[in-house]
């Protein structure tokens, strides 16, 4: 029986269905064996450590990043997160890593 066929008439071929089983693993998101953290147990470092992958992917963080290195910073090198963050009109949270990262890049 053609593949075709085989969808029309509902049947499931041996060969897609081992595919598929063997595609369904789950990835262990929780360690049931650990008490989970809330986010009132961590401090504000490991916030920002947990939240710091995630920051770099927004679209437009290179962009603001090379813009305040640029344009920003020359004109006003003590410029607070909340500050820039109003001035880009972005989160306090990505103010706060454009102005970490920057001055990582300078040490």
């Amino acid at each position: 029986m053609s593949d075709l066929n085989r969808f029309f008439s509902g049947k499931k071929s041996s060969e897609a269905e081992s595919k598929l089983k063997s595609n369904k693993t789950k990835p262990i998101l929780i360690d049931r064996r650990k008490k989970a953290k809330s986010l009132t147990d961590l401090s504000k470092a490991q916030i920002i450590e947990l939240l710091k992958p995630l920051m770099v992917e927004i679209p437009g963080f290179a962009a603001n990043l090379a813009w305040t290195r640029q344009k920003i910073l020359p004109n006003n090198p003590d410029i607070y997160a909340e500050e820039l963050a109003s001035e880009l009109s972005i989160p306090v949270l990505q103010a706060y890593l454009i102005l970490d990262q920057l001055a990582s890049d300078l040490d």
